[in-house]
């Protein structure tokens, strides 16, 4: 595991620059292109962890990637840490970056396992509520999981609200052995 004082200068540099010129909005969506791109190719993630690469052909290759998709200053800050040799910690950057911005934006992330997609509407009705109860806004992570058998989890930061069918079936059985061990005593 890379240590976090590696990365998180470059988060908090690019994350004063996004502040410095008014456009933390952009670079949170280019910032999460270069993370989609980089969690989806493990291969690219090994050529840039590649030390017989030259740091030249890693920035060429960066660039064709991403040169229109995102702001150059992104790219910047991706060649950057090529150079100073810090290519295995890309990932955890962009992700330390995305991480102070949705601090900065009193931004939570809310992971969602459910057993089948919810509708717009559904989705909209429990963003609200979590916004709601949170007070804060609320960026939704939606996962699949037919573990839960139904119902929802919700995991914000710390705090978890479990309503899975899983956990009420897990509930009720606890409960009906409880209650055949008092049966027990009594009888």
């Amino acid at each position: 595991m890379i240590p976090e004082s590696v990365y998180r200068k470059y988060s908090q540099a690019m994350f004063d620059i996004a502040g410095k010129t008014n456009s933390l909005e952009t670079m949170v969506k280019d910032m999460k292109t270069v993370r989609e791109v980089l969690r989806e190719n493990e291969d690219l993630r090994k050529f840039l962890s590649n030390p017989l690469i030259t740091d030249g052909v890693k920035k060429e290759t960066l660039e064709q990637i991403f040169s229109g998709a995102v702001a150059p200053v992104v790219c910047q800050f991706l060649y950057v840490m090529v150079d100073r040799r810090r290519e295995g910690a890309m990932t955890e950057a962009v992700d330390c970056f995305i991480d102070l911005a949705r601090a900065a934006q009193n931004i939570e992330v809310a992971k969602i396992r459910l057993i089948k997609p919810l509708t717009a509407e559904e989705e909209h009705t429990l963003v609200a509520k979590l916004e709601e109860l949170t007070g804060k806004k609320i960026e939704p992570l939606y996962y699949i999981d037919p573990t839960i058998l139904g119902g929802v989890v919700i995991r914000i930061g710390d705090q978890v609200i479990d309503g899975s069918l899983k956990r009420q079936i897990r509930n009720m059985e606890h409960s009906l052995l409880q209650g055949s061990a008092a049966n027990e005593v009594t009888d």
